[in-house]
């Protein structure tokens, strides 16, 4: 089918748009979206393979709605994804249609979106806007959501058909276009949506899935012997250099940053040897280094110039942007990666190994989901570059081929499961539903949740009463002071704040029954109130952290576990987790904080957010309370997030000044605008001229 064919939907200049993107033609699942009914108000689940074409299904449907009237909102799991999204969608500017993008402060409207006709969100920011009542939201007429599977997901996935049940109840007009490349049970969930589905196995670059054991890989497609490959040599290095040699480009997944790092630092030799003129990306490694210096990026770097990279959650997120850039530009042959990869990123290679197919969970080493499996296979295969993708699983014994063939290479993916049902979900849930009004009764709250994929699995086939859970929870919120659980359910001012927050209720309690109890604060009292919320990401105990207990005295004793229970292991890494974040804002510097804490520069960043947001939640309740700490919070939010001590808060506030041209302007003497206005000759040799000049002139302005 010819793009042409639906000019009547999308316009002439629609068309137009498609063909400068070099689209003439759609493919079979496209065509069959098409003919579905893609341009009418049906709901529509498209479950289709990766680089089938699933964002050009949801983006024609998008600019047909607008066209008429409506305005869209894109739902992405990860906000590298929104971004990369957001990125596309800008095409259709050149006719009139304007995108935003929104994946940051979780207590803002965003009320300027309401101008735009496209809107790019994560999941939990959508559901934080509608927390905090986003007039612009009640104007959605259809709903984008990507990678619709995370239903499944432990962590974001209740958000997510919460998030859906919200916006049909807000707008019952709405129509929702669900996107997966992997949905077993899609029929279920298109039942759930009242929706046409659009299930296909058709891919651009057919995809090979192979074994490999003692140098020869069965490869079979769609289920079906096709070929068995002789490369000579007995792991994974052979199969890359065969790979190379083939003019392919490789990803590889590795089961730990640590196996990714130390594969990718031998691939790289490897190459060096293979392909020593072919390599050109000394640009590359400087960018990286531009970003950090320190011992994890110059390792990076120089895996770098010799072709290939690593890529995992400890490397800063512009660290791992220029390595798939780099790797979509042909600049870096083979990526090694963590599994994190496969979720949240679009980087198709010619090859995939999966080296290791265990991931240590709970204790233990267990064998992937088959879905997870999927997700990493399907990344073999650049269309318009490979005449087909080929995923290799590495495999040690003629009986693990035979398990690994049936388990994966002809197994199918597990069933989506809801994740709302979990304790700490409904309680985070419940309390916005009644915050924002979606339930002043149980009956009304039933009612809501009839709505929700979790219930549509399990409440209608009768496995489980949804009135004592949602009676207990209540009950729960009521003894935490949030709300009022009567005939009618009302929230009282704590709750709203909690709710707006985007914090999990308990953390809104223990923060608000800490300050009720205790009306003085260390710098360390308060790190570690933060990390005993369940809303931190607490840092493991290694063996050789037995240093921490050495801080223990430095902490209220009332916060202190006995040390002969269990809790005490856990206030162990709240403690390790407390003193790495109380090194960030005291100036440590960041190699050195890595080195002392196992941790890498990616960890910090996330951690010191994740403690920016909580620490914003505690000012607002300490607010709220008229705490006597209540100056001392709002200043160390400042400092967690630039990684300052106290008195650079108020040169942080400064035009184009951070964390390090702060510390040089205070220890020069300036330290207050005054001082820069009276120090304008020597300000330059400082921060540079440029910031300089224009710190100068924004002071200026404001006087």
């Amino acid at each position: 089918m010819k793009v042409e064919y639906i000019e009547d939907y999308i316009s002439k200049f629609g068309i137009r748009v498609l063909k400068e993107s070099g689209i003439s033609k759609f493919f079979p699942p496209q065509e069959e979206a098409i003919k579905s009914g893609l341009f009418s108000e049906n709901n529509m689940v498209i479950a289709i393979p990766t680089a089938s074409g699933k964002t050009l299904i949801s983006e024609l449907a998008m600019v047909f709605d607008i066209i008429n009237g409506g305005k869209c909102l894109y739902t992405a799991p990860l906000r590298a994804l929104a971004m990369e999204k957001y990125a596309e969608f800008r095409k259709w500017e050149k006719i009139g249609i304007k995108s935003g993008i929104s994946i940051g402060d979780y207590e803002s409207q965003d009320e300027w979106l309401g101008e735009k006709d496209i809107i790019v969100c994560t999941s939990e920011k959508a559901d934080s806007l509608m927390r905090n009542k986003a007039s612009w939201l009640r104007k959605i007429s259809c709903l984008v959501v990507d990678e619709i599977h995370l239903l499944d997901s432990a962590k974001r996935g209740a958000t997510l058909e919460v998030l859906i049940a919200k916006l049909r109840k807000v707008n019952p007009g709405i129509r929702v276009i669900a996107l997966s490349a992997t949905i077993p049970n899609a029929d279920e969930i298109g039942r759930w949506l009242e929706a046409k589905v659009v299930s296909s196995d058709w891919r651009p670059v057919p995809l090979y899935e192979g074994v490999f054991l003692n140098g020869e890989i069965e490869f079979y497609k769609e289920g079906e012997f096709v070929e068995r490959l002789k490369i000579g040599g007995r792991d994974h290095l052979a199969i890359t250099i065969n790979s190379i040699e083939k003019g392919l480009q490789v990803l590889i997944f590795e089961s730990t940053r640590r196996y990714a790092e130390s594969t990718a630092q031998k691939i790289s030799m490897l190459l060096f040897r293979h392909l020593k003129s072919e390599l050109s990306s000394e640009d590359v490694a400087k960018e990286i280094l531009e970003e950090n210096d320190g011992e994890l990026s110059q390792k990076l770097a120089d895996c770098v110039r010799m072709g290939s990279a690593f890529h995992h959650a400890g490397l800063l997120n512009s660290q791992r942007k220029i390595v798939e850039n780099a790797f979509r530009q042909g600049k870096i042959k083979v990526v090694v990666a963590t599994p994190t990869l496969a979720a949240g990123v679009n980087l198709p290679a010619g090859r995939v190994i999966i080296k290791s197919y265990h991931r240590f969970e709970n204790f233990s080493n267990k064998p992937i989901k088959v879905l997870e499996y999927k997700q990493m296979a399907g990344r073999a295969g650049r269309p318009g570059l490979d005449s087909k993708g080929e995923s290799i699983l590495i495999a040690k014994s003629k009986s693990e081929v035979e398990r690994v063939l049936e388990r994966y290479v002809f197994g199918k993916p597990e069933k989506i499961l809801s994740k709302l049902g979990a304790e700490n979900h409904l309680r985070f849930h419940t309390l916005s539903l009644v915050s924002e009004g979606y339930g002043k009764t149980v009956k009304e709250l039933e009612s809501f949740f009839s709505s929700t994929f979790f219930f549509f699995q399990n409440v209608f086939e009768g496995e489980l009463s949804v009135r004592y859970e949602l009676e207990r929870i209540l009950t729960m919120l009521e003894d935490w002071e949030m709300i009022i659980f009567d005939d009618i359910i009302t929230v009282k001012e704590l709750g709203e704040i909690v709710s707006r927050l985007y914090i999990d209720p308990m953390t809104g309690y223990i923060i608000y029954n800490t300050l009720n109890k205790k009306d003085t604060f260390s710098e360390l009292d308060t790190l570690l109130l933060l990390c005993r919320t369940p809303d931190m990401e607490n840092l493991y105990i290694k063996k050789s952290d037995g240093w921490i207990e050495d801080s223990v005295d430095e902490v209220d004793p009332s916060l202190v576990p006995n040390p002969a229970t269990a809790d005490y292991d856990w206030f162990l890494r709240e403690m390790k987790t407390s003193l790495m974040v109380k090194d960030w804002v005291n100036e440590v510097d960041e190699e050195e904080i890595c080195k002392k804490y196992g941790v890498y520069p990616g960890d910090i960043r996330r951690i010191v957010e994740n403690a920016e947001w909580l620490s914003h939640s505690l000012s607002r309740i300490s607010e709220f309370l008229n705490h006597p700490e209540k100056s001392l919070f709002a200043d160390f939010e400042k400092r967690i997030k630039f990684g300052i001590k106290g008195e650079l808060v108020s040169l942080i506030e400064l035009k184009g000044i951070g964390r390090v041209r702060a510390r040089k302007l205070y220890n020069a003497g300036i330290r207050t605008k005054k001082d820069v206005l009276d120090n304008r000759i020597k300000l330059s040799s400082l921060i540079g001229k440029r910031t300089a000049e224009k710190l100068i002139s924004s002071l200026e302005y404001q006087i």
